[in-house]
């Protein structure tokens, strides 16, 4: 064969190669882009030119060049006559439709009978001047902050909002959503309708796989074969724009055996959302409905969109939007031990197993993560922000510094939902709840 005859077919490969690996990627950061900006769009009402300034700035390498170019290859479009939004890199195009209570999906034509969104609500306000001007402060210095509110006792005793937001806006809260599949674990337990060492797996044929129990999961002690990283062709990625999450993860191998290791882990969070779809199935509740039935209802929680994968499956790991006011409650439910207006929704032994830290079958503690509640300790390399702060903190974390913060030896919650920078967090969060807990007034 000729050189020339073996470099045109060397040349057409790497091409093709090249070609497939652009639609891969493009496919994976349309579709991802869709998500966020749709969600932000039609459920949080952002403009649209301040979510592509804003959240379409995702900075994927890290590199100011090469993130420059991939952000003038999106390009963002959104129809409010049929709820449709579009996001395309390049030839590549998402195409979503938002459906109330639903969430956004690619599938065009769904028949959905929405919940409405209700949510009106009006906390108590004792403005607490010192908390108050501690918030402007916050404001000034992070200008990528949505919402900060801080309530003590039951009272709101500061908050502020950015132009587009207010205490009964839902916003996007990413991996809080964690927390919450947690209390719906609880929920389900107290109706004796599932236990923490029940195997999800009982029947498999994988050895480890077979060890698998709703503990393992709730404490990301699941040894599944993923990693969690927010770049294209990552584990996170493959399972985020896979078309059906639940089946993805159900034929996931696994790398070590369930107890044997600790890894923060969305795979987890999912895969435990996934098999609480099938019991509510069983019951007649699709996972939304069941939500709302066994948790919200009882919180006076009507505005939760939590997004869905093509197949239904619910993104239960990072695609949630609550308002602060939502995530006020959630603070007080978990604050009072399970009890809520008096009545008592989750016992209060799982509420400390959330907010216990998760143990290896070596007896090695995680002493930062508990039931998918992340824990403040003292130790700077665990908890750089928080750990000068000797009061006890659990919070609901999620990404670019969402936070639902509980301090319960002053019955103080702090909530804070906006936008950092790329992907760093929020960046004064020790300083300001040092702040705050050394100005709050404690009679």
């Amino acid at each position: 064969m000729k050189k020339s005859s073996i470099f045109a077919i060397f040349l057409c490969s790497f091409i093709l190669v090249i070609y497939f690996f652009y639609l891969s990627f493009a496919k994976q950061i349309s579709y991802y882009s869709a998500h966020v900006a749709c969600g932000n769009y039609y459920i949080s009402e952002r403009p649209l030119s301040l979510i592509i300034a804003e959240e379409g700035k995702i900075k994927p390498f890290d590199n100011t060049w090469m993130d420059n170019l991939f952000y003038n290859m999106m390009e963002y479009s959104a129809n409010s006559e049929d709820s449709t939004l579009t996001v395309a890199f390049g030839s590549v195009e998402t195409k979503m439709k938002f459906y109330p209570s639903y969430g956004c999906s690619t599938d065009l034509n769904k028949e959905i009978e929405g919940i409405p969104n209700t949510n009106n609500d009006h906390h108590e306000v004792y403005v607490d001047s010192a908390v108050q001007k501690l918030i402007e402060d916050e404001y000034i210095s992070d200008s990528g902050t949505r919402a900060l509110v801080v309530m003590q006792k039951d009272k709101i005793i500061g908050q502020k909002f950015d132009n587009y937001s207010s205490i009964n806006t839902p916003l996007l809260s990413w991996s809080m959503t964690k927390s919450l599949t947690s209390l719906l674990f609880g929920r389900l337990l107290k109706e004796n309708l599932i236990s923490l060492d029940e195997f999800v797996f009982p029947d498999s044929l994988d050895p480890k796989k077979k060890l698998l129990t709703y503990k393992h999961l709730l404490n990301h002690v699941d040894g599944l074969d993923y990693k969690e990283a927010y770049f294209p062709f990552t584990d996170f990625f493959e399972m985020f724009v896979s078309e059906d999450i639940g089946d993805h993860l159900v034929n996931l191998k696994y790398k070590y055996s369930p107890g044997d290791y600790w890894a923060y882990s969305s795979a987890a969070t999912n895969l435990l959302t996934y098999k609480l779809t099938e019991i509510g199935n069983d019951l007649g509740f699709d996972i939304e409905k069941m939500f709302q039935h066994f948790l919200f209802n009882d919180l006076d929680i009507y505005d939760a969109v939590i997004a869905k994968d093509p197949s239904g499956n619910m993104i239960a790991s990072s695609l949630g939007f609550l308002s602060p006011s939502s995530w006020l409650k959630i603070g007080q439910l978990m604050n009072n031990e399970g009890i809520y207006k008096k009545k008592q929704l989750i016992d209060k032994e799982f509420i400390e197993f959330m907010i216990t830290p998760a143990i290896l079958s070596n007896e090695t503690y995680i002493a930062n993560f508990g039931g998918q509640w992340w824990l403040n300790t003292n130790d700077k390399y665990i908890s750089p922000e928080l750990y000068q702060i000797k009061q006890k903190i659990f919070s609901a974390n999620g990404f670019q510094g969402q936070r639902l913060m509980v301090i319960p030896d002053l019955n103080i919650l702090i909530v804070r939902m906006g936008l950092t920078d790329a992907r760093t967090e929020w960046n004064n969060e020790g300083v300001f709840v040092k702040k705050i807990i050394e100005n709050v007034n404690l009679d």
